[in-house]
């Protein structure tokens, strides 16, 4: 059977910096439970985030959705709505709709890679995701670390024409841009290795 998971679950094993962090990682992605929206901790902001880029509106926006989660929530919200707040506000920034796309590895992975926000940035189209997750330190979101989500990215099959964007990563933990580069023949390798490596773990769990 093939294995599903999302592009935030690959990214996020990506980011692990230890071999029992990555085995962590993929037993809370098995063992955890479905996804459904009422669980996505990030789903109110991540709305509000698209809603307020397609309706033009002032990003600033974003920060009623702070006020409207649960108190245990607020502190999160609020860090990651200022670190989206400060890049949209340090550059021209027009909303376009995209489409989905999927990855697979010998029919073992299958990775949703559907971009989250389609967005012209000081002229140049692109296909982004955005990370959310809180810093800890058993993760490190930087482009050296997730290189492979990027090559990823633009390996995809899309439903749509990405050929004139660029895909990136958005990484709210410190409001950086990450842009995939065009991959080369020891990235494509290191992709497919992470994601043997995500297999292997995940059957011997």
């Amino acid at each position: 059977m093939t294995i599903k998971i999302s592009l935030t679950q690959f990214l996020t094993f990506n980011s692990k910096i230890s071999t029992s962090a990555r085995i962590n990682c993929v037993d809370n992605i098995k063992n955890g439970p479905e996804y459904f929206p009422g669980l996505d901790y990030w789903k109110q902001l991540r709305d509000a985030i698209k809603i307020t880029l397609k309706n033009g509106d002032n990003i600033s926006n974003i920060l009623s959705t702070v006020n409207s989660v649960k108190e245990d929530k607020r502190a999160n919200y609020l860090r990651v709505a200022n670190k989206m707040i400060h890049f949209i506000n340090q550059h021209e920034v027009e909303y376009f709709e995209t489409g989905h796309a999927f990855w697979e590895f010998e029919d073992e992975l299958s990775v949703s890679a559907s971009p989250e926000l389609g967005l012209k940035i000081d002229g140049e189209r692109y296909l982004l995701k955005n990370y959310y997750k809180k810093p800890n330190s058993n993760s490190k979101v930087t482009k050296s670390n997730i290189k492979s989500t990027l090559a990823l990215m633009s390996l995809a099959k899309y439903d749509f024409d990405a050929n004139t964007s660029k895909l990136a990563v958005l990484n709210l933990q410190n409001g950086k841009l990450s842009t995939a580069d065009p991959v080369s023949v020891p990235t494509k390798l290191a992709l497919n290795i992470d994601a043997q490596n995500f297999i292997n773990i995940w059957n011997a769990l």
